[in-house]
């Protein structure tokens, strides 16, 4: 099995990702995942042409990420995945995507968001798609740099942060 690195990503595609995780993980392709880029011709080619001669970068929606990720796993590339929020990450589990780990990395500070860790700022929202993946069985670990200490999420970290609400 070729199981993809995934990552949440609030830049998408930038330089720590080009350089730090593309070296670390040395992907064939490095699909960014997003509606929004795949839908605008310029911003999809802007990210595809940021690729170097041992990996493409591919632009694709969410869906059609999902199944080149199944592909990927079965016989494909060497896949590195970025999305740039939660939602998209259980989009991605929902539409079958073999996501086992989901890395979470420049998620920062915005309206309404809280910090888990130094680079991982949290909306309600967020903390609610993150609850559903550790449901799934995804097991969630943040990582700001390829060689920084990894920090498992789990249901109590996310508590710490917001607070689930009963139903």
């Amino acid at each position: 099995m070729n199981a993809p690195f995934v990552r949440i990503d609030d830049r998408l595609v930038h330089g720590q990702v080009l350089v730090a995780w593309a070296t670390s993980f040395e992907p064939q392709r490095i699909l960014l995942a997003s509606d929004e880029v795949a839908a605008d011709p310029e911003r999809s080619a802007l990210y595809g042409s940021l690729g170097a001669g041992d990996y493409e970068i591919a632009v694709m929606q969410v869906d059609a990420a999902a199944a080149a990720l199944r592909e990927s796993e079965r016989r494909g590339p060497r896949t590195f995945a970025v999305v740039g929020s939660a939602t998209d990450a259980r989009r991605l589990v929902e539409l079958g995507a073999p996501v086992a780990r989901l890395n979470l990395g420049g998620l920062h500070p915005g309206r309404e968001k809280r910090r888990l860790l130094d680079y991982v700022f949290l909306s309600a929202g967020d903390a609610t798609e993150l609850r559903a993946l550790i449901d799934r069985g995804v097991e969630l670990e943040a990582r700001d740099l390829p060689g920084s200490r990894g920090v498992r999420i789990d249901r109590a970290a996310l508590e710490g942060v917001w607070p689930e609400r009963p139903a």
